[in-house]
């Protein structure tokens, strides 16, 4: 009686009712699998017309990004008209879930904020400032460990540009989360092209099933010889070393990887339809973990790192020098002192070479600004390190007086949480 009893309580991810699909969570990737079962039931009793009934508050990029994918996908292909009930201010009201967004390559560059939209993309000079745009915004957003932003330049491009190169499908979709509570990012790309395994049949390797296509996928050199088909391995590569996580699923198939070595794998999925498989690779990286970039690409030749933002930087004498005024956004604000704090600690950590901080443009600060940025640093590095590794020039009277107000504060609040034996107090 007691299991009758949970089975009727038990609710799927995702259910059909009539002609509306309930997403009661998007916060796993079998939500997908759900979602794609129950469209499949809609073509097939010819259900022109679909209501999807939002139920969920968790959104991770690993269900909504191929959801809204498949959503345009079936309205373009198989002429489904889809209504929409989301709730008012909900995470899917405005992160491009209804309708992605399709930037184009200016509008990417103006775009601060790139994380939790879903972004629709179909040229590589998308591909490249989409990437760009992501890794600015990252190195503001959080101290990164040493080798994770390179990381995550190679693996945006790669896994992006694989879509325009191997998949058949006339787009690419990306969604790109940041948690800072957990310095964390997570990256979802989706593609409804031919899959992995109808790419690498009648190669060499020719795998029988999807599943084999997939462990394929993730060894080195392996590909449909458009390509060096090292992006999957190298993306696998650098989750194992961060010691993240990895999903990728393509047409039945499913390979998880987790962070304590162990690889979980999946087959039976429903597909899209015939002749559409369609891809998904999730990634999600700890910001805090190094990645040792020279450890991960020892066997397939190298890396390039190449950030054209810290390129423009490099000034007539090969040093980097930072416009603060051009990198940050704005200077009244703490907070937008601590995103250029992150963004300066990023770029030392990925260059290892001095930095001139540039205040010529600035006509003026808060005081919470210049202590969230200067004085932290300054407290951060200690006197003599900063005094190496940092030059400040073009500060205004009045900037240079609050920048030596908030470092002499600064220093003599750390001061006072150091107690007679030395120790640093840290009560809060």
């Amino acid at each position: 009686m007691e299991n009758r009893e949970q089975n009727r309580n038990h609710r799927r991810n995702v259910e059909l009712k009539g002609n509306a699909i309930y997403l009661y969570n998007l916060n796993h990737p079998a939500c997908v699998s759900d979602f794609i079962r129950c469209i499949r039931i809609c073509i097939e009793k010819r259900i022109a017309k679909v209501k999807v009934i939002i139920k969920c508050s968790t959104v991770f990029p690993n269900a909504c990004l191929p959801i809204a994918g498949l959503i345009q996908y079936y309205k373009d292909t198989h002429g489904i008209d889809f209504i929409f009930d989301i709730p008012f201010r909900h995470y899917l009201s405005s992160c491009g879930f209804e309708k992605p967004f399709y930037l184009s390559v200016d509008e990417i560059k103006a775009d601060k904020h790139p994380f939790d939209k879903i972004i629709c993309y179909d040229k590589p000079e998308q591909v490249a400032e989409l990437t760009q745009s992501y890794i600015n915004a990252i190195s503001h957003s959080s101290e990164c460990a040493s080798g994770v932003i390179n990381s995550l330049i190679w693996c945006l491009n790669e896994v992006m540009d694989n879509v325009l190169l191997h998949s058949e499908s006339d787009c690419g979709y990306i969604l790109v989360q940041y948690h800072p509570q957990q310095k964390h990012i997570a990256i979802c790309i989706f593609d409804y092209g031919i899959g992995i395994f109808q790419t690498l049949r009648g190669t060499s390797h020719d795998p029988k099933t999807p599943l084999d296509a997939l462990s394929l996928s993730i060894q080195e050199g392996v590909g449909d010889g458009k390509g060096q088909g090292n992006g999957l391995f190298g993306l696998y590569g650098i989750v194992e070393n961060n010691k993240g996580q990895l999903t990728i699923t393509s047409g039945n198939a499913s390979i998880f990887y987790r962070s304590n070595n162990e690889l979980i794998k999946f087959n039976k999925l429903p597909i899209i339809d015939e002749g559409h498989s369609g891809t998904i690779v999730d990634f999600q990286m700890d910001l805090s973990n190094d990645v040792d970039i020279t450890k991960v690409f020892k066997s397939i030749g190298g890396f390039d790192g190449f950030d054209i933002r810290l390129d423009d930087m490099l000034n007539d004498n090969d040093l980097y020098q930072y416009d603060v005024y051009a990198n940050c956004s704005g200077t009244a604000t703490r907070e937008a002192g601590k995103a250029s704090y992150n963004d300066v600690l990023n770029i030392i950590t990925r260059t290892n070479a001095p930095m001139i901080l540039d205040f010529s443009n600035v006509k003026n600060v808060s005081s919470s600004f210049i202590d969230e940025f200067i004085a932290k640093l300054v407290v951060r590095t200690g006197f003599y390190k900063f005094n190496q590794m940092f030059r400040l020039i073009g500060m205004n009277a009045m900037v240079e007086h609050l920048c030596n107000r908030a470092i002499a504060m600064r220093i003599f609040g750390e001061w006072e949480n150091i107690d007679v034996n030395g120790a640093i107090d840290e009560t809060p």
